[in-house]
């Protein structure tokens, strides 16, 4: 995708576990709450910049 449009991967920690792609992988809930902060905030840091 990123050959076609301008964009970036954002790589979040996940503890000690299996990559992604593999049935052992094992998402830890506990990362729920950072991963939504991040987003949270650069949205608001976004509507800032266009309230300007």
């Amino acid at each position: 995708m990123l050959e076609s449009r301008p964009g970036a991967f954002i790589l979040m920690g996940n503890g000690d576990t299996a990559g992604l792609h593999n049935e052992e992988y094992d998402f830890d809930d506990a990362a729920l709450p950072y991963g939504i902060s991040y987003w949270v905030r650069l949205a608001e840091a976004r509507l800032a910049e266009c309230a300007l």
